[in-house]
């Protein structure tokens, strides 16, 4: 079955398509970027079932979640948070996905059918990609159009190429049929990863270690985690810096690196459990545009988002008044981010549009009076989805981080009947507060 019309999911995927060299995000953070610990349910076990596995986000941030006991994979369109469609046909427990740059799906449908299938994006119907004799874990695609597969059962990471018409895999990491921990052998590879570099990433689950192979080499290197120990990894992804994330799913956490090392940056408690504050063997990561992760929370049969605060990386700076009529300054002392996290130069969203891009005549309330007051006047989106709304009755400046929706930061001190507002790439505010005190004011 085909809940949403998959050729019609691939039109709508066709108006937004972004042009770019990779089709998976990686955010360039700062050296201390935190997310906050609260997590959102971006989707309960009502639409992913029991055990989610694989999930990918693009660069239009389109979800795709592998959905195996029901064996189907569920899609979430250009940031949407309701159910686009989803693609059952041909599935049987899916496994790992990856998403191209033009948009083709790759599914893991090793259960019983012992391949690798490709729904094209303007197609209806899979084709057979790669034949295996194992369930893929972990599938990806690299800048040359490699297709790579992690065998659980058979302890080797294989690939082939996608420009070719044959069906021949040749063995990237491990000894087929050969369990072991030695630099040339794995025990249960999941997770994969292939940066741009070539060189491979692999989550060596049995082996509780994320093993690096070089472009073209057998003998990998195990990346030291510090005083981190992980146990059973399933997943591992990189950022803009190469700096890596992983899922430490029988530690229930999500792990990152940085300048400073490793260290817990998600469901930090140390158990397992059903909070939102918690996970319970998370199996996979994805990264959006914004640098939020998606988790799919295994046994607590749901997808948590994790959204990276903007305040994260702080330093201590000054602020200019900006006087419109005496052109007078006054510097004040307060706290901003020393980093952004953006692919672009502009602070503001220019979407491409299909020559029939089409919306919703019903909307969605965002805030009602209770929240902005009487008459709200100025209101500004940027790039990360952070929404600014001038509340005049209220004299403040709200403020929603991305997918957040209730105000999570308001602006007073210094307010008055607030008219326009625009924010910068570099998250500094320009308040037209001009009612009474005749200036632009500015909040770096």
């Amino acid at each position: 079955m085909i809940l949403f019309g998959y050729l019609n999911i691939w039109l709508f995927l066709s108006i937004v398509r972004q042009i770019s060299g990779i089709s998976y995000n990686q955010p360039k953070l700062c050296a201390n970027a935190t997310w906050n610990q609260t997590a959102i349910t971006f989707a309960t076990s009502t639409l992913v079932g029991t055990h989610p596995e694989g999930i990918f986000v693009d660069r239009n941030n389109s979800v795709y979640v592998a959905d195996y006991t029901d064996g189907r994979i569920l899609i979430w369109l250009n940031g949407s948070t309701t159910l686009t469609g989803n693609i059952s046909s041909g599935l049987n427990t899916p496994y790992g996905l990856f998403v191209t740059n033009n948009g083709d799906l790759y599914v893991g449908n090793a259960y019983s059918d012992y391949r690798v299938d490709k729904w094209a994006w303007n197609r209806t119907n899979s084709v057979p990609a790669m034949y295996i004799c194992s369930l893929c874990y972990g599938i990806f695609v690299d800048i040359n159009n490699m297709l790579y597969c992690s065998m659980y059962y058979y302890h080797q990471v294989v690939y082939k190429s996608l420009t070719q018409n044959l069906n021949v895999w040749s063995n990237v990491a491990g000894v087929s049929n050969t369990a072991g921990s030695t630099s040339t052998t794995l025990n249960g590879p999941m997770g994969i990863f292939v940066d741009n570099y070539l060189n491979l990433y692999v989550a060596d689950f049995e082996n509780g270690r994320i093993q690096k192979f070089a472009s073209g080499q057998l003998n990998g290197a195990t990346i030291s985690t510090g005083a981190i120990t992980l146990s059973h990894p399933t997943s591992v992804m990189l950022d803009s810096d190469g700096y890596m994330f992983i899922s430490d799913n029988s530690n229930h956490r999500i792990i990152g690196s940085g300048p400073n090392g490793f260290r817990c940056i998600a469901a930090c408690s140390g158990s397992p459990g059903s909070s939102a504050s918690q996970l319970c063997n998370p199996q996979s990561i994805s990264f959006d545009s914004y640098g939020n992760i998606f988790v799919t929370d295994y046994n607590n049969n749901r997808v948590q988002k994790f959204l990276l605060l903007s305040n994260g990386c702080n330093t201590t700076t000054a602020t200019t008044t900006i006087a419109a009529i005496h052109m007078t300054s006054v510097t004040l002392t307060t706290t901003i981010p020393t980093s952004v996290f953006y692919t672009n130069v502009i602070s503001f969203n220019q979407p491409i549009f299909g020559a029939y891009a089409t919306w919703n005549n019903v909307s969605i309330t965002f805030a009602n009076s209770s929240t902005v007051g009487t008459s709200p006047y100025g209101i500004f989106v940027d790039t990360n989805n952070t929404v600014y709304v001038a509340n005049q009755a209220s004299n403040q400046i709200q403020i929603w981080l991305s997918g957040s929706s209730i105000p999570t930061r308001n602006i007073t001190s210094g307010v008055t009947s607030p008219y326009s507002i625009f924010a910068t790439i570099t998250g500094d505010i320009y308040v037209d507060n001009g009612y009474t005190n005749n200036r632009v004011d500015k909040w770096a």
